[in-house]
């Protein structure tokens, strides 16, 4: 189960002012006070809107009202594809990661811990009964994880992903939010270089049983810019056996799997490596995915353990 992302993160020239909120940079130090090694935890919703069209056409509506409210579709993950070589069926199963280059950019200056919530993942799935939906988890909180001065960016970046969400979803007061859960961001201080720190991660990906399933080089996207940072890749885990098992119980997992890490350098080239903690977010899908949540909760720790 290997897919490519079709793009690289935050690519491109597009620009929506509304998502361009005005930030200050975090020093390193700052940085290293708050988060180095630390778990940083928020309350966050899953969003579902039911849509009112069949799964390939829900497909064409999203990429539409992407463009259409200032925004990139930066990379996908056909997960349902991908599932096939399991023997596994699904209806549909696909992840857009949605942006903008010019608020991706703002971003990224303050910190590139960041790219662990953008590009934002926005899941476009099909139920047993062929229904369509479009889930993701609401950003502001995610935003508000990596930094406390992201917040009204976050907040910025869900109402465009609600509008998004709603005209390629269509009718009206169809969106349902989940229980909160917590949504921690975890950050792993790493011992080596930038480099190192990715060859490393992909090591204990395979040591541990898994696989890189997807990639996004932030960093070299945001060169398109003028951005130049010292660092900033995600990698997209999982294991193909369990996500079939996953993906049986719920093709909504999607939302959650494979599970983005990012090896990121901070301003004086020191490398980290964050991600938000799989276990609640399997809850916030499905409370009965919450031992397999665990599960890969452990596993994420385990390989992130090789880097310090």
């Amino acid at each position: 189960m290997t897919t490519a992302l079709g793009a690289t993160a935050c690519s491109g020239s597009s620009t929506d002012t509304a998502a361009t909120p005005a930030t200050s940079a975090i020093s390193t130090q700052e940085w290293a006070a708050a988060s180095a090694n630390a778990s940083q935890s928020v309350q966050t919703n899953l969003v579902t809107l039911v849509s009112d069209k069949p799964f390939d056409a829900t497909i064409d509506a999203l990429k539409q009202s992407v463009s259409s409210n200032g925004m990139m579709v930066l990379g996908e993950l056909d997960q349902a594809g991908a599932l096939q070589t399991t023997g596994l069926q699904l209806k549909g199963a696909h992840s857009f990661f949605v942006g903008n280059p010019a608020a991706g950019k703002m971003f990224f200056e303050q910190t590139p811990a960041i790219g662990a919530a953008i590009p934002l993942r926005m899941f476009v799935w099909a139920d047993n009964d062929g229904n369509t939906s479009i889930s993701y988890f609401d950003p502001k909180p995610l935003f508000e994880a990596v930094s406390p001065g992201l917040t009204d960016g976050g907040q910025k970046m869900s109402d465009a992903a609600a509008m998004i969400a709603e005209a390629a979803a269509g009718g009206e007061g169809q969106s349902q939010r989940g229980s909160a859960q917590d949504a921690t961001l975890v950050t792993v201080d790493a011992k080596g270089s930038f480099e190192d720190t990715m060859n490393t991660v992909k090591q204990a990906v395979s040591s541990n049983g898994m696989m890189v399933l997807g990639e996004l080089d932030q960093a070299g996207a945001l060169q398109t810019t003028g951005l130049q940072l010292k660092g900033a890749h995600s990698f997209f885990v999982g294991n193909p056996a369990a996500g079939k098992m996953f993906f049986e119980q719920t093709p909504a997992i999607g939302t959650v799997i494979p599970v983005r890490l990012l090896v990121w350098a901070d301003n004086d080239g020191k490398s980290h490596v964050s991600y938000f903690d799989p276990a609640p977010l399997f809850t916030a899908v499905d409370p009965q995915l919450a031992d397999g949540g665990k599960q890969m909760s452990d596993a994420m720790a385990m390989i992130t353990n090789a880097v310090k």
